[in-house]
């Protein structure tokens, strides 16, 4: 039980600092230029801030649920599980970009998803996991005024009356996926399957290529042109 309250305080965590950052890019997008094409490096630029601060909150609000200061380390079950979390949280969102790349493939949706280098996504996968257990272990590396910042507004959140029961829903929803993320890691493991492959296939019947050869070939009534192959099939018998 104290193992699933401990994912449980962390689906708070994520799920605020989620919305705070979410807040702080909304900003950010109001001086962008709307007309203005995708700019990958910014996008990654701003990811890596994003799991900078989220590993290094994450970290700090651990070390004070531990033991309420950071006078001590977090002890080895919290870093063994708040390790796995952190890369099934960060696993999930891998998957979720890899739909969106695949998605960007087709001509429909290529506005609306970004293109994904997966070697820079294992990368930040992985940096991000050993970063965090480097917080874990020297947890003074994550006590500065930028981080003891969100924390304090995490907790001013979490606090607050229906806005903190409606995040305590929502990390009660992170814990259930975060269980069966596992599952599915666990299963994927046993069978050799790509842990970063996503099971949501986005295969569409026609490209947008396709779609406009098969309009012309409609006459104006609505009917699709075909051949009547019977004729040639009764010849050659």
């Amino acid at each position: 039980m104290e193992i699933l309250e401990f994912i449980f305080i962390l689906g708070i965590n994520f799920s605020i600092f989620g919305f705070i950052w979410g807040l702080m890019m909304l900003v950010i997008r109001m001086f962008r230029n709307p007309a203005a094409p995708p700019n990958q490096a910014l996008d990654y630029t701003l990811r890596i801030v994003k799991y900078f601060l989220l590993v290094s909150v994450t970290a700090n609000y651990i070390t004070r649920f531990e033991s309420g200061d950071l006078s001590t380390n977090a002890g080895m079950t919290n870093l063994i599980v708040g390790a796995m979390v952190m890369a099934l949280y960060l696993l999930g969102k891998l998957q979720n970009r890899a739909v969106l790349s695949q998605l960007a493939n087709n001509p429909l949706f290529a506005r609306l998803a970004g293109s994904v280098d997966p070697k820079i996504e294992r990368f930040l996968l992985l940096g991000s996991v050993v970063w965090f257990i480097v917080c874990i272990i020297y947890p003074v590396l994550v006590d500065n005024t930028l981080v003891n910042w969100f924390n304090d507004s995490i907790i001013s959140i979490y606090e607050t009356p229906v806005i903190g029961w409606i995040f305590r829903i929502i990390a009660f929803f992170f814990l259930i996926n975060i269980l069966l993320r596992a599952a599915n890691v666990i299963g994927r493991l046993l069978n050799g399957q790509s842990l970063t492959e996503s099971n949501v296939k986005t295969n569409f019947k026609y490209t947008h290529t396709e779609f406009g050869a098969q309009s012309k070939r409609e006459d104006s009534d609505g009917f699709t042109d075909y051949e009547d192959v019977t004729e040639d099939e009764d010849q050659k018998k």
